[in-house]
């Protein structure tokens, strides 16, 4: 049967008034992208991917990020947002899931941003992403969940959430993640911070657009190299062994993006962030930095998300997640920062 292999989803750890709100440093490209990250874990790595169909409140650089994220050059469509276009966006991912090949259906809302939708159940719609996974062997019928989404809904998500409500129990190997919206979660959130409209503007932490491009592998999956003359293990990937120099044969490997411990932890106040940060800083005020071990000898710095400045200590175990880093050329720059793991 062709339908849904695999579902994920994506809820913010954080709440307003009883309901699942995205963060200041979240969006829907940090919502689409973690729920795509769960689905590609679910599967064992990154599928043959066709397509990706995007529904929703997505950036207008989603088309080019959410591949970056699998890793792959793949085509990716956009749809109009709700259930009209969550609907059409399945219908063209099933034409397109046709042997070896599988489509991803992305979808993300943020109704706190938007208009509430008709009938709204009585728990408040949650800031959500998801992610499908559709092609051959499928457990889930995709045109029966299709038909059970109200056409003139304005959310895509909240229909998927209780269909996999309705399958989880059976089918704990389909529906992955965060598929329970009333969970509470870990407290109110700051609002978002505003995309200045600026051009560019060289300041503490600048980096060329190029640049930013070419580190994203090991900035956002955590991509190294080993070295296949004496095994040393390489990152960020620089094409070149840190060790003996070698650049032949450097095998490109990921490093885990959870389960990494914190060996050194500070916070930084305001006056003491680079430039760029300073829109997040009179927003929200400090915030921590952590020296992450991702792997024996490997450690990267990261910035603290979902937790109170100074909450990761030393030896807390963490997991790390996509988010808004600054915005930079008229657009946000991503990376990945440490959460708390669980």
């Amino acid at each position: 049967m062709r339908g849904i292999v695999s579902a994920a989803a994506y809820l913010p750890r954080g709440t307003v008034d009883g309901r699942r709100t995205a963060g200041s440093d979240e969006d829907g490209f940090t919502l689409g992208a973690t729920a795509l990250e769960r689905l590609r874990d679910a599967n064992g790595g990154s599928p043959a991917v066709a397509r990706i169909q995007l529904v929703g409140d997505l950036p207008t650089t989603a088309e080019a990020d959410l591949p970056r994220v699998l890793g792959a050059s793949v085509l990716v469509e956009r749809f109009r947002g709700g259930a009209a276009g969550f609907s059409e966006a399945m219908e063209s991912a099933l034409d397109a899931a046709r042997g070896p090949d599988a489509a991803v259906v992305v979808a993300v809302d943020l109704p706190s941003r938007g208009v509430r939708s008709t009938g709204a159940p009585p728990a408040p719609d949650p800031d959500s992403g998801i992610a499908l996974l559709v092609g051959e062997g499928a457990t889930v019928d995709a045109k029966a969940l299709r038909e059970q989404v109200s056409p003139d809904a304005a959310f895509a998500t909240a229909a998927v959430f209780r269909v996999a409500r309705a399958h989880v129990a059976a089918e704990p190997s389909v529906w992955v993640g965060d598929w329970d919206p009333t969970v509470g979660g870990a407290g109110p959130v700051t609002p978002p911070v505003s995309l200045p409209n600026e051009g560019p503007v060289s300041q503490g932490a600048y980096v060329p657009k190029a640049r930013y491009l070419e580190n994203l592998p090991s900035r956002w999956t955590f991509a190294a190299q080993k070295c296949p003359s004496c095994r040393t293990v390489t990152f960020p990937a620089r094409g070149r062994c840190r060790q003996c120099g070698n650049q032949v044969g450097l095998e490109t490997i990921r490093l885990p993006r959870d389960g990494g411990e914190v060996v050194a932890s500070t916070v930084i106040g305001k006056g003491g962030q680079p430039t760029e940060f300073d829109a997040q800083v009179e927003s929200s005020g400090p915030y921590g930095v952590v020296l992450v071990e991702l792997a024996p000898g490997i450690r990267v710095t990261l910035q603290v998300a979902d937790a109170e400045p100074g909450a990761l200590r030393i030896g807390s175990r963490v997991a790390t997640r996509l988010r808004r880093l600054y915005p930079m050329e008229g657009e946000w720059r991503y990376g990945r920062k440490a959460v708390p793991l669980g």
